[in-house]
């Protein structure tokens, strides 16, 4: 997730992301809700805009068999990070961050990088296609300077 800092120093999440752990403080509302304050999981897909989250909860507040195994498209705005058991995470202030020489990082937090970026499907199209065509290229430069097989 992508922390930042209002001018009071108080910290706010501006951009969750897949593998983030979130908890619902209030019920979903709306046809077909399903999701309930006090759920958590890991957020599996952000949607457009960051403003809908689909939650893992299987294996986090739900059991790994449960009929319920995530909720798609969840207002961020009902959720708020969590820690691993689950329990409210609160954000460092902007002020720990920042002033004497104190860590924004509390003992009993961890950092998570999120080293895979997906790719839209025209992008990861774009990339297939490119790999394919430089295949035939060399297939075709191969069969020239060796001949046919």
């Amino acid at each position: 997730m992508e922390i930042r800092y209002g001018t009071d120093g108080k910290g706010y999440v501006l951009r969750y992301q897949p593998g983030d752990l979130v908890r619902l403080r209030v019920n979903e509302s709306g046809d077909g809700a399903m999701g309930r304050a006090g759920q958590w999981g890991s957020v599996i897909t952000v949607g457009d805009g960051g403003t809908s989250l689909d939650i893992q909860l299987a294996g986090y507040s739900e059991g790994k068999n449960s009929p319920l195994q995530r909720l798609i498209g969840i207002p961020r705005s009902i959720v708020v990070p969590c820690k691993p058991d689950g329990s409210p995470m609160e954000l460092p202030s902007g002020r720990a961050r920042r002033g004497d020489g104190a860590s924004a990082l509390e003992a009993n937090q961890n950092v998570v990088v999120n080293t895979t970026v997906a790719l839209p499907a025209w992008a990861a199209a774009l990339v297939v296609a490119s790999c394919t065509l430089i295949l035939v290229v060399a297939a075709a430069i191969a069969a020239k300077n060796f001949g046919p097989f």
